[in-house]
């Protein structure tokens, strides 16, 4: 981890990624070994590492641990690309726009074994292509951050309202979710063997970025998460700032899916990201025959999270996940 304070000599070698040392005012990439194909071709995942002229945090920027996910692709990306024109003051920033370069290039959410990479942390190398590549992750990488932002955005057929999760009870992570100063802040809790739970244990401040559903580029997502990422850089100093003023998060801490109650054809009235009331029709659901319409009501006010977007839908199927603020 780099030390606080004006680089010298004698620290300058001190931020080490994958066992190189990068300099202050270098930028870098480098390759994360992870795997050969049948083909005996090395499966190589790209770590680009840009170091400020002065020592200062450094920070993860984390996309395409579900391969599918295409909008923190493209913010990282953005965020790279105004490095050319802005660059780091101090600090260190590390940038992964895909970890799951398998799942990208399959445009799966899972590896090639159907494992979900964010369930095997902190990873093995003996173990499963999931585990190695998170054990990878773990020792090769996140031994030098101090703060990591990861982006996610939804699942196949759910669109998710651009919001911040943080861990619940970590001080740390909660400042870091007021610098980003998302539109709807959502305490969560830990996931057995994820990277929020590794780097907890670790001390390590984290949040999750949820914006956009799967296998599709969301303009308005990318958009709040590239100026959560600004402020938050000029937070920890890395830039100068603000950019703008903080508008203030809508705070939520708990949340619960509304579900179908008959199979049919689902056709949402509520817009995803809004207020509902209790007892607010979210939308309705229609059998072919022109039978049946069931209306779908809210069972809680809070706010709009997530929508299934698939028309068709089955008896039990999420169709809205809705967050609030329990008492």
């Amino acid at each position: 981890m780099g030390q606080r304070g004006k680089a010298t000599p004698e620290t300058c070698t001190l931020v080490r990624i994958l066992g190189e040392s990068v300099r202050p005012g270098e930028r870098r990439t480098l390759d994360l070994q992870v795997a050969r194909l049948v083909t005996r071709t090395p499966v190589e995942i790209p770590v680009v590492v840009q170091r400020g002229p002065q020592e200062g945090p450094v920070l993860l920027l984390l996309a395409g641990v579900h391969g599918d996910e295409i909008n923190g692709i493209e913010t990282v990306r953005l965020v790279m690309d105004e490095l050319k024109v802005r660059p780091l003051e101090r600090g260190t920033l590390i940038a992964i726009p895909i970890l799951n370069v398998f799942g990208f290039l399959a445009m799966k959410r899972e590896l090639p074994d159907g494992r979900d990479l964010n369930r095997f942390f902190p990873g093995s190398a003996n173990g499963s292509l999931a585990s190695r590549l998170a054990h990878a992750l773990v020792t090769e990488v996140l031994p030098a951050v101090d703060v990591t932002i990861d982006l996610h955005s939804g699942a196949d057929q759910r669109h998710n309202h651009p919001h911040l999760r943080y861990t619940e009870g970590d001080e740390r992570s909660l400042a870091l979710a007021h610098a980003f100063d998302p539109p709807l802040l959502l305490k969560a809790a830990i996931r057995p063997k994820s990277i929020r739970e590794h780097l907890l244990k670790q001390r390590k401040a984290y949040v999750l970025f949820e914006g956009g559903k799967a296998r599709s580029l969301d303009e308005d997502a990318v958009r709040v998460a590239l100026r959560g990422i600004t402020r938050v850089m000029e937070h920890l100093g890395l830039w100068s700032g603000p950019s703008d003023r903080a508008r203030g998060p809508v705070h939520l801490s708990q949340s619960r899916w509304v579900r179908a109650p008959m199979a049919g054809i689902f056709h949402a009235t509520a817009e995803n990201g809004s207020h509902v009331a209790r007892g607010m029709v979210l939308g309705f659901i229609t059998d072919p025959y022109g039978e049946q319409v069931r209306h779908v009501k809210s069972p809680i006010e809070g706010y709009i999270l997530c929508v299934n977007t698939s028309p068709v839908v089955n008896q039990g199927d999420a169709l809205m996940h809705i967050a609030y603020d329990a008492p």
